[in-house]
């Protein structure tokens, strides 16, 4: 090994903590690319296998009415159809113990577990479900509290306790866990199913066709639906499928790239802390350059004595960030993909492509942001080198800043020399503060991400106006529902609203793909608990007739507008066109939800002064008020006989909509928590090359009697300076980047989301900021406090 770089590794051994700074800076970023490449290329590879293996069906009817064995057989039988099989799914209550609370739950059914054609249920644990047990969803057990494994479960059935064993756990590709799930899902045999909720045809119908697109599929999906309407039932709405795309592909490639976006930004901060780490090396070494020269050496040998350095920093990095970036890629893709409800990978896996990346990007990126500052560092003429210690050129004072902050009077001594010395190197303090202030303005974007999301589902849960809603198995006359729950104590006011699932479709289109799922709402004219959250045109007027206001999203993919006719069928019960009054914001039914008058839709579907939906507001809306009453209002219709599909507080159904974001809102804060890291590291980074610059001057001023709590504290005020100038500088940047950002990640979730400043996190920033400038500056300031008089001025 030759002498040179034997001088570069004793560099590196004989300044630990500067090795360590670099290695950790390279290492963050690169590590940030890895976990999320690894963890985007984890859930689509998943996904797609998962996909495949649980063989999908082409077409899903959701059924107005029921259909037995000799329907699915002539649903089968026809020529475009390859297969066809029913299911049966309902609402029912159940408890894990005999003694405990009833909760709702969903029951399916299929014909034979033992002989599926396609959405294929896979035995996770256990055995099928028997006439004596049942299976439940695997991802279900822990979160709704199901007993393990041979232990008796109950269900209600007429008012009774009927006992099931839980006989296995199964995986259903079709449910999600929580928080997307609200509720279990258990498994039964059709007579199983017929004991507990007296069906036992199915309400469901999945088939297959002989070559899929699109087209076929929707042109298919009309031929059955006409045969079944011809046999007298009706269909809710149709969902065509894909069978190489997995239903959630298209939101998970969405955060894919917005994270993937936060991890290339957080490479390119790691790439200004080599900037500055490197000015620090050259800083420290400004007198060896010159010696250097003096020998013989030209500015091409020791620019590569550097860059070589540099080499040695980005492997190391590589070292700690390609193990940590697969290990966090593969438990972050775990998550994911458990929450989707698909099998997950081995916990750690080194991605090919991903590893590619990782090792350009933490080779070339170092050395491509070193290369400024090392051609910099040897470009100094040796008398230049010789003859000072640093980079400085004595110019100190003559900026517009700098006499801008000579004027400054009234401040204590040291707060003068901390406010004047911070900004000497404004090139260091600018590449420093573009870390800081990027950092802070994503953490602060992410905060207001948060707050958007969460405020515009409470938005939407304020517009219902109730605390709490039934749910009933069928149409129930309105005034005999009324007084009744006007009986029980703590009622304020009770509205009740139809429900009906419905098809919309531009009046004149016929064609495929023309018609969309709408989940109609008929509430009284008179409400006082329904606002509407219009984005365009008005709410429903007491005198309208056939009126409709509609989701916005729905009307966008359905290409209509305000004041657009709208053709809503009925099934059995015919079709009418509807006028488009408003566009509303609604996360209800997938965004599908139109609301009109009740009375009106009532006329449509051939019946009077009936409804589906009891909507309660309550005297006391506290969470513990709204859950006894919904549980008081669940029993008493229960002792009338009253079939009840589900019974629900807003609380739970609001705070059940925010969990499904907060999940996506985490991972981003972990990725600016990261950045904050990376930010940290940065500063310590600069005020280290401060403390190296600026012996003599700390030596002068331990000569004339500065103590070493005043050295310390004037580059922990340097420290704190920066990092409150950052927090003041993000704070608007992160304004106007917040509301492009929610209005571009709105469409990637399917959650057209308005953007509001969380102004808790531009005061938690600052916390941040203040806390981490402290803890940063550190470590500069002790170093500085351990220099002696005669150590800085021997450099004289």
């Amino acid at each position: 090994m030759s002498t040179a770089y034997r001088k570069v590794l004793r560099d590196l051994w004989g300044n630990k903590g500067r090795t360590t700074l670099v290695v950790l800076s390279i290492a963050v970023g690169v590590m940030a690319v890895g976990m999320i490449l690894s963890s985007n290329s984890l859930m689509e590879r998943q996904i797609t296998v998962a996909q495949k293996a649980s063989q999908p069906s082409n077409v899903r009817m959701f059924l107005q009415g029921l259909i037995d064995d000799d329907t699915v057989h002539s649903i089968a039988r026809i020529p475009e159809v390859e297969a066809a099989q029913g299911r049966a799914e309902g609402g029912i209550r159940w408890k894990p113990m005999r003694d405990a609370e009833w909760q709702d739950a969903r029951v399916i059914a299929i014909d034979d577990y033992g002989a599926q054609l396609f959405d294929l249920l896979e035995l996770r644990s256990g055995v099928w479900p028997s006439s004596q047990s049942v299976a439940v969803e695997w991802n279900h057990v822990i979160p709704f509290g199901v007993p393990e494994l041979g232990s008796e479960i109950y269900f209600e059935v007429n008012e009774r306790a009927r006992p099931l064993i839980v006989g296995g756990t199964l995986r259903d590709p079709g449910e999600a866990a929580p928080p997307f799930a609200t509720e279990p899902v258990f498994y039964v045999t059709r007579d199983v199913m017929e004991r507990l909720t007296g069906v036992r045809d199915f309400d469901q119908l999945r088939f297959s066709i002989l070559e899929y697109s699109e087209e076929q599929a929707e042109r298919v999906a009309d031929i059955v639906e006409d045969k079944l309407e011809r046999q007298g039932v009706g269909v809710g709405f149709t969902w065509v499928q894909d069978p190489e795309r997995h239903w959630a592909q298209e939101t998970a490639d969405g955060i894919g790239l917005i994270l993937t976006v936060m991890a290339v930004a957080s490479l390119f901060l790691s790439a200004i802390l080599v900037i500055n780490t490197i000015n620090a090396v050259i800083a420290q070494q400004i007198p060896q350059i010159g010696i250097l020269k003096t020998v013989g050496g030209v500015s091409r040998q020791i620019s590569q004595l550097y860059l070589a350095g540099v080499v040695i920093y980005s492997l190391l990095s590589l070292a700690l960030a390609v193990p940590l970036g697969a290990l966090a890629g593969g438990m972050l893709a775990r998550s994911m993909l458990g929450i989707l409800n698909v099998p997950s990978a081995a916990p750690f896996q080194l991605v090919s492509s991903t590893l590619g990346i990782q090792l350009g990007a933490g080779l070339l990126v170092p050395l491509a942001a070193a290369i400024w500052p090392v051609l910099r560092g040897v470009a100094i003429s040796v008398r230049e080198a010789l003859s000072r210690y640093g980079l400085g050129s004595g110019r100190y004072g003559t900026g517009g800043i700098d006499r801008i902050l000579g004027r400054v009077r009234g401040l204590p001594r040291i707060a003068i020399l901390s406010l004047r010395n911070t900004f000497r190197r404004m090139g260091r303090v600018a590449l420093t503060q573009a870390v800081l202030v990027t950092a802070g303005a994503i953490f602060m974007m992410v905060v207001s991400t948060h707050f958007s999301f969460t405020e515009a589902v409470a938005d939407i849960w304020r517009g219902l106006g109730s605390d709490a809603f039934v749910v009933f198995n069928g149409s129930q006359r309105i005034d005999e529902i009324v007084p009744l729950i006007e009986a029980r104590s703590n009622v304020d006011r009770v509205e009740m609203w139809v429900r009906h699932n419905a098809n919309a479709r531009v009046p004149g289109e016929t064609g495929p793909g023309g018609d969309f799922q709408v989940a109609l709402q008929g509430i009284p004219r008179d409400s006082e608990m329904y606002t509407p959250k219009l984005t365009a045109g008005r709410g429903l007027d007491p005198a309208d007739g056939h009126a409709l206001l509609l989701n916005q999203k729905l009307a966008g993919d359905m290409g209509l507008a305000l004041g657009d006719p709208i053709e809503i069928d009925l099934g059995e019960d015919g079709s009418s066109t509807w006028t488009i009054v408003g566009l509303i914001f609604d996360l209800i039914n997938d965004q599908t939800t139109a609301y009109v008058h009740i009375d009106t839709l009532n006329r449509e579907l051939h019946q009077v002064g009936r409804a589906s939906v009891a909507r309660i507001r309550a005297i006391d809306d506290s969470r513990e008020a709204q859950t006894a009453l919904t549980q008081d209002l669940r029993d008493a219709f229960d002792r009338l006989g009253i079939d009840v599909a589900s019974a629900r507080t807003a609380t739970e159904s609001q705070e059940e909509a925010e969990a499904q974001f907060s999940i996506l809102t985490t991972i981003l804060m972990t990725m600016a928590v990261l950045m904050a890291v990376v930010g940290s590291i940065g500063l310590s980074g600069t005020l280290s090359i401060n403390v190296i610059e600026r012996r003599r001057e700390i030596g002068v001023m331990r000569a004339v009697g500065a103590s070493s709590m005043d050295v310390a504290l004037i580059f922990m005020g340097e420290g704190l300076l920066l990092g409150l100038s950052s927090w003041a500088l993000a704070v608007p940047l992160s304004m106007l980047a917040g509301r492009p950002f929610v209005e571009a990640l709105g469409p990637v979730i399917e959650f057209p989301a308005q953007y509001q400043l969380a102004v808790s996190g531009l005061w938690i920033w600052l916390i941040i900021v203040v806390v981490l400038s402290l803890v940063a500056s550190w470590l500069p300031a002790r170093r500085a406090t351990q220099i002696s008089v005669n150590e800085s001025l021997a450099y004289a």
